[in-house]
């Protein structure tokens, strides 16, 4: 059913998801002032222009989101369920993956080396990991106990 806990850590994970895909996730510094900044879908220059080399990180966090919004409404097939948050954990790791790799090669691309500050919404897939992995527990928590109610009957 929709009123379960697991409901509300899906849907708070697919929030904290969908607000990452649309704030900046770091900074690049040189001596202090902000040279670039990294959002999902592209960088943004001190000028303004925009290079939509980290596209990948955007497509990691829209199927994840997609996916966690379906999962919410399949409850009727546990199992399926609790499989979708382990992939969407899995999914957010390989986001993080893919961040420190983007940081790190975007930070040695400008010729000089640049300082990296994540920002903020950076830390916002770590939580909705741990919220899916609270999801799937207590998702798995419900098969079992209907699992015993059958045996019961």
């Amino acid at each position: 059913m929709i009123q379960r806990i697991q409901t509300v850590y899906l849907l708070v994970a697919v929030v904290l998801t969908m607000v990452c895909l649309c704030l900046r996730i770091g900074t690049f510094t040189l001596g202090g002032a902000a040279v670039l900044n990294e959002y999902n879908l592209w960088i943004t220059n001190a000028l303004g222009a925009r290079s939509f080399h980290t596209w990948p990180l955007f497509v990691l966090l829209i199927l994840s989101a997609a996916i966690g919004v379906y999962s919410v409404f399949i409850y009727g097939n546990r199992i399926v369920q609790a499989r979708f948050c382990m992939f969407n954990a899995l999914l957010l790791a390989g986001w993080y993956i893919l961040y420190a790799v983007f940081s790190q090669v975007l930070a040695g691309q400008a010729g000089q080396v640049l300082a990296f500050r994540p920002g903020i919404p950076a830390a916002f897939p770590a939580v909705a990991i741990v919220l899916y992995m609270m999801a799937r527990r207590a998702i798995l928590a419900d098969e079992k106990l209907v699992r015993a109610a059958d045996r019961i009957r």
